[in-house]
């Protein structure tokens, strides 16, 4: 369990100053609302209801800095945790359910999961294939039923997700479960710091040589 309250926010702010990075309201509004689901102030109700959220699903367009406030927060944490990219989540999964033949591979995927981690950021989630789609459902069910925490960063809104993928219908559940266990918020900024960053750099190099290639790995 989390202890004590982390000051998210000046933390945050300081890390912008020591990267020389403009400080951003709007990405500061994204980490306060990442310190209420950390450190939920609860009421009565709240805890007669179990209201607490699970999930915190944060979405928005290539550039906007989802990845860099979640890294940033979740190097702050003093709790059991893991990062992960989806594809490689999935694979893990995949991998693991091949090796166990018969049982209850969910379920035993995430007690495993559970044994060293109170909390699992996923970044870059994007459902693309029918197997996935069809597994997410029951795998994050089990997910939350261990009390697992779970930030999300996505550049999908979670209604859109798997849009117009196969057997959509089978995959509207799992939308209903996160819809239901999250926090959903979304960073949207005027400005893509990427691709202004990659408009000072040379993007497209011609023709193929040694000269062309050594600009490459200098950039890169």
């Amino acid at each position: 369990k989390i202890l004590m309250s982390l000051d998210f926010e000046n933390s945050f702010t300081e890390f912008c100053r020591t990267n020389n990075f403009e400080i951003n309201n709007k990405q500061l509004e994204v980490v306060k609302f990442l310190k209420s689901f950390f450190y939920p102030q609860k009421t009565i109700t709240d805890f007669l209801l179990r209201k607490e959220k699970k999930c915190f699903y944060l979405y928005g367009s290539v550039g906007v800095g989802k990845t860099m406030i979640a890294q940033h927060i979740y190097e702050q944490l003093d709790i059991k945790k893991i990062k992960v990219h989806f594809n490689e989540f999935m694979i893990s999964f995949h991998d693991f359910r091949h090796k166990r033949k018969g049982g209850n591979a969910i379920a035993q995927f995430v007690k495993n999961l559970k044994k060293n981690n109170d909390f699992l950021y996923i970044d870059e989630f994007q459902v693309t294939n029918i197997v996935d789609a069809m597994i997410l459902g029951k795998l994050f069910e089990m997910i939350f039923i261990e009390n697992i925490k779970i930030l999300i960063t996505t550049n999908t809104r979670l209604k859109n997700l798997y849009k117009d993928g196969l057997q959509r219908d089978q995959f509207i559940p799992f939308i209903n479960l996160i819809e239901k266990n999250s926090i959903q918020k979304e960073l949207f900024l005027e400005h893509d710091y990427r691709s202004q960053m990659q408009n000072n750099n040379q993007r497209i190099y011609y023709p193929l040589n040694e000269r062309t290639l050594f600009n490459i790995n200098q950039n890169f």
